[in-house]
């Protein structure tokens, strides 16, 4: 054996059985601790196989990954298989997915690169000096803070001088050199003098001041206590100076951050830069008016600033950015070991130490199920994630991370963020401006529909600046040939495209979802925006799908409509579009909405029905007989759940009666295997609807309604008669 660290005895089989007989029964099923403590205690010991165990189960692979402490308080056993090609890795999963009793990551068996054969011991263990796995560093110290600190200086000096792209998409605005930007109008100072910083309020004078700066996104979670906000009280003394130890603790990490960089004086955090409400809601009427006034620029702020420092592995406020990383206390390392491969022979192979993953650390994190951290990372040319394992860098030309900082590192995949992808479209595409809002902005808005908020009211001022974006870009290109090159919008719906944008319906995040958390938002039944707007939906559980948008595999279930052959026509006529807004800025929120149109309308008794089935309290499906017998259905997707009671299914639909306005009809559709013929048949045509309810309110001698879901119908139920239009107002 070679002077390498001593294995436990387990591990010291599993070495000897992939140098002999990987394949054995006994093999397939090795106890390698009984549990995740046992494990630790082993390579407190110094195994070095059990850190790599370790190593792997901490970091997880892509979906599959489970906090520490669910690690330390799971009581199954850490379980190993052992092939020629591959060990896997059993463990408690995390206990939020329910339907998976162990999580299976694995640890492959990479670089079959034969070695010297006089390192052929099968139960030999060597350390692999070959290649450079990186190094994870801890920001719980200054040595690893500052090894850190020189990385994202590395990384922003790199973009700046050599990323083209990336200098489009800041403040150059087509120049191919930064153009330093104006101030916002309150910024926090966190100075240049040596030693700690000693942050201090500056607020924009009558001269614009211009300088680079960095802005945080992050969570604000349980809330932040007076003092560590910007109140009227104390706005004159944050001026002065402000208390480092007042601050939430990702704020604080954030400023500390900023300072120690030394490239930048200024950061922007909205806590501190926005008047926010003093707890006694005194002065309630200038937190409203700055935040309104605010608002309207928060897409400048993230798109002019030098870097955004993404709070992205914190959940809250009080988390910080220098998050405790698991592993790095028993920090594992590469090495070789000897396998017997399928044709008998042994070949030294390396084993690798896993690395964080993308996937886990940065889209499924909780900052990027926040509504508001969407906008601020698509505006921001370059962020900085520091998440629960490493700090990752983002441009539009590089991913990287610090332990390999030079690029995009090989053991790491690289997913697009919900997003990204329509994002890229948006800014990259060379079709006409309604084209490109068509294919791509409602993609966007149906992932933006899946993220959390407080406050539901926010929608659509956090979708402000990327609206502001997007109609840039349309305005910006000179071969469109769109007859209107310049798209008014309205709601979260751009002008041009609301026949189609209309034709939404509601469908529930279920498990497998981007964002597997509870979704916790206060519903104060304030206005969010007119019921024909998809994003007026108040529960957090229901996300928003388009009729005319492909159904994509994963959402091929009992809430999605059929799928036509052919294609979907928009026969409703906008006659006009009337939306009040509820601040200064034309694409933030609105407080009132008025759709006016023209289209087939048809009424539904619910008398002539019979619930047939329902699911989860937000689609219904209904049935009826015509007169010779033959059954037919109807699926309505409401836009609010329905109350659980004592009805035979668990709900009751809570109208007598509503209306069916058509919106959508598909090209005659024969039957595809997995569809239901009593809701679309053979030969028959399939058509969406605005379901409706009159609010009883008539405007120039047009009855006003209110949206309450969308109904999913063949023509022939409800249209087949219908010839003469009626005008309608929705609300």
């Amino acid at each position: 054996m070679s002077a390498e660290p001593p294995l436990c005895a387990r591990c010291s089989r599993s070495v000897h059985l992939l140098a002999t007989d990987p394949n054995s029964e006994v093999g397939r099923r090795i106890i390698q601790a009984n549990n995740f403590l046992e494990l630790e205690r082993s390579c407190a010991a110094g195994c070095p196989f059990c850190k790599l165990i370790r190593q792997q189960l901490v970091y997880g692979e892509r979906g599959r990954t489970s906090s520490i402490g669910d690690l330390r308080s799971a009581s199954a056993p850490v379980i190993v298989h052992l092939s020629d090609y591959a060990i896997r890795i059993s463990s408690p999963a995390h206990p939020g997915y329910d339907y998976i009793y162990y999580l299976e990551a694995e640890t492959t068996l990479l670089d079959r690169n034969r070695q010297d054969e006089s390192q052929n011991d099968p139960d030999d263990l060597t350390s692999h000096s070959g290649g450079d796995t990186g190094t994870i560093h801890s920001l719980q110290s200054d040595e690893g803070l500052d090894a850190v600190v020189a990385i994202a200086r590395g990384w922003i000096s790199n973009c700046l001088d050599h990323h083209v792209g990336c200098s489009l998409l800041g403040t150059a605005h087509g120049s191919d050199r930064r153009v330093v930007p104006m101030l916002p109008t309150r910024v926090i100072d966190v100075g240049v003098e040596p030693g700690p910083p000693r942050p201090r309020l500056v607020v924009q004078g009558g001269s614009k001041r211009h300088s680079e700066y960095f802005t945080l996104s992050y969570s604000w979670g349980r809330g932040i206590a007076p003092q560590g906000r910007l109140t009227p009280r104390n706005l004159e003394a944050m001026q002065q100076g402000i208390d480092m130890s007042t601050l939430p603790k990702t704020i604080h990490d954030a400023v500390i951050f900023t300072k120690r960089m030394g490239v930048v004086r200024y950061i922007w955090v909205d806590a501190l830069c926005i008047i926010q409400q003093d707890d006694d809601a005194s002065d309630s009427s200038l937190h409203r008016e700055d935040w309104a006034s605010e608002c309207a620029n928060f897409g400048r702020y993230y798109t002019d600033a030098l870097c955004t420092l993404a709070a992205t592995g914190s959940s809250s406020s009080d988390e910080g950015l220098f998050l405790d990383r698991p592993a790095l206390e028993y920090p594992a390392a590469a090495y070789t070991v000897q396998v017997q491969t399928s044709t008998g022979q042994r070949e030294p192979v390396v084993i690798e130490p896993a690395v964080p993953n993308w996937w886990d650390c940065i889209s499924r994190a909780p900052l990027t199920s926040r509504g508001w951290a969407m906008q601020e990372r698509a505006m921001s040319p370059r962020i900085l994630h520091f998440t629960k394992h490493a700090v990752f860098w983002e441009c539009a030309e590089l991913r990287a991370c610090e332990f390999e900082a030079e690029t995009s590192s090989r053991r790491i995949q690289w997913p697009c963020l919900p997003g990204e992808e329509p994002l890229n479209q948006l800014r990259l595409s060379q079709q006409p401006a309604r084209t490109r809002l068509h294919d791509s902005w409602y993609d966007l808005a149906g992932l933006y529909s899946w993220c959390q908020f407080t406050f539901p009211s926010d929608r659509l001022p956090a979708l402000s600046g990327l609206a502001k974006q997007v109609q840039a870009m349309c305005n910006r290109t000179e071969d469109d040939l769109d007859p209107q090159p310049h798209p008014k919008y309205h709601a979260g719906l751009w002008e041009g495209t609301v026949h189609h944008a209309i034709a939404w319906y509601s469908a529930w995040d279920a498990d497998n979802s981007i964002f597997t958390r509870a979704r916790q938002q206060k519903d104060t039944g304030s206005y969010i925006a007119p019921s024909w707007s998809w994003t007026c939906l108040r529960d957090g559980r229901l996300y928003v799908r388009f009729v005319q948008q492909p159904p994509r595999s994963v959402w091929l279930t009992f809430q999605d409509p059929p799928n036509i052959l052919g294609q979907w026509h928009f026969p409703l006529e906008i006659i006009d579009i009337k939306v009040q807004h509820a601040g200064p800025d034309p694409m933030g929120g609105v407080s009132y909405g008025k759709l006016r149109v023209n289209g087939l309308l048809a009424h539904v008794d619910m008398l002539e029905w019979e619930v047939a089935t329902s699911h989860r309290g937000h689609v219904l499906e209904l049935s009826n007989a015509d007169w010779s017998g033959e059954e037919h259905r109807l699926r309505i997707h409401l836009d609010s759940p329905m109350e659980e009671d004592n009805h035979p299914e668990g709900y009751s639909f809570p109208y007598k009666d509503f209306y069916c306005l058509l919106v959508a009809f598909g090209d005659e559709d024969i039957l595809l295997g997995n569809q239901d013929p009593n809701l679309v048949g053979i030969q028959r045509i399939i058509t969406a609807a605005l379901a409706l309810r009159p609010t009883g309110n008539t405007a120039d001698g047009v009855q006003e309604y209110t949206r309450i879901g969308l109904v999913f119908v063949a023509k022939e139920v409800l249209f087949s008669a219908q010839e003469v239009k009626t005008v309608v107002d929705i609300v």
